[in-house]
Order: structure tokens, then sequence, then C-alpha cells
């Protein structure tokens, strides 16, 4: 029998924003005859390239996808391996299975949760083709570091920014530089499509194969007045293409994006000052200099099961946000000694950070925190 928090507190840690302009937008498209890819979505992605500083946007019907054309066009294939982190949604880690490559396990730094140049280096391989990172819960990895080890091996680096649309590194948004950057649009990131993501490619040589692979192997952008079916098709792609009704409903959210990051943000910041130095608590290492999106809060603590089990029971909606990859037996080959990630996994766990949790919902929160490790 479920039982309702002891004060009717419901905080989640995720929530949709549905601006009031987008069902009156949605009718329109609905209308309008045409719902696969066309003006609203050349629309949205223009909108992508102009708020992230990179005109090479390919729009995808979710961050999945996207991960998948950059693993492909990186060299994933039977024999290549990719190093990369389990601590990510399994979706970073399966396309490499699926296109016929093996994950190699690095270790993570303990103050932040993510890979580093020092635990990829020593994995690099002739076999190596890529190496995988996640800029974890909107907070940005350690780019430079890794993009000169990439450089100096000839990898491609593909950046998984689902949490981080809109977060900067210095005064770079993610996204605006790099080999392959892939964003979601799901349903419970800073903006959404319903489902949906974006790849943003460095090279123009990229970019032109990242839309060809989107749809079939041709592009979708230059078919007019071609029958592009009776063409050569040299290399296979996906049916990967967003559509005019995803599309619309982005515009309607991205309108919003500002204010929206903001409160992530803010509340982010607040967290960090409140509860540190807080004992039993540990929050991340945090690079003040970068501006981070804080799709979830994430402090590390003992009993960690049991301090999520009594914030639930008072109304708040915390967890661990990803379960390590490496433990599912599709993995099994893979196995590795991952010290640094092992006692990471088993303290982690996530608060609600975005815009609708106030200044008293925050307190509220921290006060049952401190309690609950207590």
């Amino acid at each position: 029998m479920e039982t309702s928090p002891k004060n009717n507190k419901d905080i989640p840690l995720f929530k949709v924003f549905m601006p009031p302009e987008a069902p009156e937008m949605m009718v329109e498209t609905l209308k309008s005859g045409f719902l696969a890819e066309g003006r609203k979505v050349k629309a949205f992605t223009q909108v992508i390239s102009d708020f992230i500083g990179n005109p090479r946007v390919v729009p995808v019907n979710s961050c999945t996808m996207g991960l998948t054309i950059a693993f492909k066009l990186s060299g994933v294939r039977p024999g290549a391996e990719v190093i990369s982190t389990p601590l990510t949604c399994v979706a970073g880690n399966e396309p490499i299975q699926m296109l016929g490559g093996k994950v190699v396990w690095a270790d993570i730094d303990r103050s932040t949760g993510m890979v580093t140049a020092e635990t990829i280096a020593p994995l690099i391989s002739p076999r190596t083709c890529a190496i995988y990172i996640l800029h974890k819960e909107g907070a940005p990895a350690e780019l430079e570091e890794i993009y000169a080890l990439a450089k100096k091996h000839n990898l491609k680096v593909i950046e998984d920014a689902a949490h981080a649309f809109g977060a900067k590194r210095g005064n770079k948004k993610i996204g605006a530089m790099g080999d392959f950057v892939v964003f979601s649009f799901q349903a419970i990131k800073h903006i959404t499509t319903g489902d949906g993501g974006a790849l943003l490619c460095g090279s123009d040589d990229d970019y032109h194969k990242a839309k060809k692979t989107k749809w079939f192997g041709i592009d979708r952008d230059a078919r007019e007045g071609r029958d592009v079916w009776r063409e050569d098709i040299p290399d296979w792609g996906f049916k990967g293409n967003m559509n005019d009704i995803a599309g619309t409903l982005g515009l309607s959210q991205i309108a919003h994006v500002d204010w929206i990051l903001d409160g992530f943000h803010q509340n982010g910041r607040r967290y960090d000052k409140l509860l540190a130095n807080q004992t039993g608590i540990t929050t991340l290492k945090r690079n003040l200099s970068d501006f981070q999106t804080y799709w979830g809060y994430t402090v590390l603590v003992e009993n960690r099961d049991r301090v999520i089990a009594r914030l639930n029971e008072q109304g708040i909606g915390a967890s661990q946000i990803h379960i390590r990859n490496d433990h599912y037996s599709m993995f099994d080959s893979e196995r590795c000694e991952l010290p640094n990630t092992d006692w990471f996994d088993a303290h982690e766990l996530s608060l609600p950070c975005g815009w609708w949790v106030n200044e008293d919902d925050q307190d509220y929160i921290i006060d049952i925190l401190k309690k609950a490790v207590q």
C-alpha cells in the first residue's frame, strides 16, 4: 500500500515545462498537412545553430541516434574500440556494441564522476578509434586535456551533452567546438521536442556525412529537383530524422530557454553554497568559470539507498540518475577493475534542481537531506 509524504510535499526530480503557446503552434503544424521533416525542423535547427554558435547542426529523432551516427563516422565497426565511461545512460554505450565495436571502460575522477585524460591515456591501443565522454549532469568535462590526448593519437571525441544544453566551458558553449557533440531534447531535458536530439559537428566533412547518415545515406537538404532514389547511395544510413511535430514543440520551448537554464543554474549554485562543508555530504568538484546546467544536483553520501528512501518518503524525488552500464550482462566480456567508479556509484544521489524548485523547496530538501545522513 502506497503512503503519502507526511507533509504532502511533492518535489519531482524532473518536470516537463510546456509553453502556453505550444498548443496553438502545434495545431497550426498539424493542420498544415506537412508533418515530416520540413520548415519547422529547419527553423528549429537554425535557432539551435544561433544559440550554440555552430552552423553544423544535424537534427535527429533522438540523442541515441545522434550518438550512433557520431560513432559510425568515427570508425566504430567490428574490431574497433571506444574508450568510454559506465557512469552514463546506456544509450551512450549500446550504439558501440550495435555497430560491432567494443567498449573499453575508463575509470573516473571521484571528485567529478567523469573520465579524464589521465584515466583514458593508458587504455589507448591501435584498435582505439574514439573516446566517449559525458558532461555529467551539465558539468563540462576537462575538454582541453582530453582533446589534446585525442589529437596526439588521431582519435575522434564524442561528447554526450544530453545534460548540458546551454552549458559553457569558459566562455564557449558546449557544442560550439569539438568533433561530435550530441544534445538530447527528450521529454525531461532542459528543453524538449517530446523526443529528439541534435548532432553538432566540428568539420564540414563530418557534417555533410552526418546529414546523409541520418536518412538512408541521402542528404534530404539537397533533394530539390532530383530523383534521389534513382541515384547511387554509396554508404548506408539510418531513418533518424526529426519531424515537424517535434520541431514545432522545440521552437516553442527554446523561446524560454534562458530563464529555464537560469533556474537550474541558480539553484545549483545555491546548493553549492549551502551544502559546502556539511558533515556526511560531499559535493562535487566544480569549475566556477564554467556555466553548468545542473540537470540534477549530485551529492555523495554514505548509505545512499537509505538516504534516497528517506528523501522519497518526504516527497522529494531524489535518486541515482543512471545505473552503471558495465554491470549489464550485455557487457560481460568488457568488465574490469574500476575502483573509483565502484566508490562513486555506491555514493551518488541527485536532488531536484530545476526551475520548479523554489528557495523554500530547496531549504526543505537540504533540511531533510541533513537529517537523513546523520
